[in-house]
């Protein structure tokens, strides 16, 4: 039996490793020159550096099931976000008091206490051994749901809306609460974490254990069937099983789906320096995103977490924004952002470099509703990845997992 992956992303590599051991011929095709997908770290300059922001969940089940937790080397970030208000250098404390009792009086001053009670409440209806609960019915677009809440509307502008315009890289929050409840529920029950050694190698762990599926990297797919994959100088590779594991704006464009999805897109911006202008692993939010052309959504130094210097300053940015990336004079229109941060010491820092993601998470728009998206068939082709179920890692492994029950086929060993 012979199945052809198309996409060597995380649902592409964990498709391929399932579908090898119960005794597939597998062949994987990636349009790029690695793997990875969205899931990829990169050089900029002397450095490895995440491509986006990424944090890996603990709580999300399915990592169990499939990753060795410990080989990736994972260091927790704080169970607490620091808010910057750049016009005035204020600095504030959130935090999640039931994991972190120490941020328990700055989150009340920050939030206030109706505020903090409302978050309380938030958190107590999540369920760790159901993070998806909430998907299971209709619910309100991002916005709308936090005004039901009653968050006051200056709590809402200066934490919820940043935090969840990073979450889902938009930054007009067109997504369903359902999705906000689901991460959450994955933020309070477990750590937010990053690898030793990047993102990539989250995917690159399950690749890794791959013994005989061929790759073929630099390799774009025209069109595909139910048994037949047609790549674009018209080479046509038969097989059993075709797997599509490409983003949404790929996986519609080869099945011909005419509904454009809306672009998400992010930037960061890498600066070099000797001492960290944060302490702590926490992500710094700026309470005044868009505000005056402030761009920058929040700030992360992730060599605090694994004790590297000169330390890493990473500025994330979204939206149209980030297409001006790779311009000197947006450059530095970020660093004076920065400097009405952390100071006058921001302009001794040097500037490694960017990054830069296209349609760098799903959109589902706001009337979805259950744990599924996507049909797991679509004219006897098979679509996996976080598109077809919610944006996220565990959304990607729920994906593959739906295929393997469909096929009857075990999750593989990870011994």
């Amino acid at each position: 039996m012979k199945a052809i992956i198309v996409g060597a992303g995380l649902a592409g590599c964990a498709a391929a490793l399932a579908l090898e051991q119960y005794g597939y011929e597998c062949t994987l095709i990636e349009a790029s020159e690695k793997i990875g997908g969205r899931m990829r770290s990169t050089t900029v300059g002397t450095r490895n550096v995440d491509v986006g922001f990424h944090v890996l969940h603990t709580a999300y089940p399915s990592l169990s099931r499939w990753l060795d937790l410990e080989e990736l080397k994972l260091k927790s970030m704080d169970a607490a976000s620091d808010l910057i208000t750049p016009s005035t250098g204020n600095i504030r404390t959130i935090g999640d008091p039931l994991r972190a009792p120490s941020t328990l009086f700055s989150t009340l001053r920050t939030a206030g206490i109706w505020n903090a009670l409302r978050m309380l409440r938030w958190r107590l209806k999540t369920r760790k051994r159901d993070l998806e609960r909430a998907m299971d019915a209709p619910s309100l677009p991002l916005d709308t749901y936090f005004d039901s809440m009653r968050f006051s509307n200056r709590f809402q502008s200066t934490f919820l809306q940043p935090l969840f315009s990073g979450i889902t890289l938009d930054d007009e929050r067109l997504e369903r609460s359902a999705f906000a409840s689901f991460t959450f529920s994955a933020m309070s029950h477990g750590n937010m974490t990053m690898p030793e050694e990047g993102i990539e190698a989250v995917p690159r762990q399950l690749f890794s254990r791959l013994e005989t599926t061929k790759i073929h990297y630099n390799t774009v797919v025209k069109s595909v069937t139910s048994n037949a994959v047609v790549l674009e100088n018209k080479t046509k590779l038969q097989a059993d099983l075709v797997v599509l594991a490409t983003p949404q704006h790929i996986t519609q464009r080869i099945l011909g789906i005419q509904d454009k999805p809306r672009r998400k897109e992010t930037a960061t911006y890498v600066f070099e320096c000797e001492e960290a202008p944060i302490q702590r692993p926490r992500l710094l939010l700026n309470t005044e995103h868009g505000k005056d052309q402030r761009k920058i959504l929040h700030v992360h130094v992730p060599t605090l977490l694994h004790k590297e210097t000169p330390h890493l300053v990473v500025a994330t940015v979204v939206g149209k924004d980030s297409r001006n990336h790779n311009k000197e004079q947006e450059h530095e229109s970020i660093r004076s952002e920065l400097t009405e941060w952390f100071g006058s010491e921001v302009q001794n820092w040097t500037f490694v470099g960017t990054t830069y993601v296209d349609f760098a998470l799903p959109y589902g728009g706001t009337t979805a509703a259950g744990r599924e998206r996507l049909g797991l068939i679509q004219d006897g082709i098979y679509c996996i990845g976080d598109h077809t179920m919610h944006p996220s890692v565990h959304g990607t492994l729920r994906s593959v997992e739906r295929l393997l029950e469909h096929l009857k086929i075990p999750i593989p060993m990870k011994g």
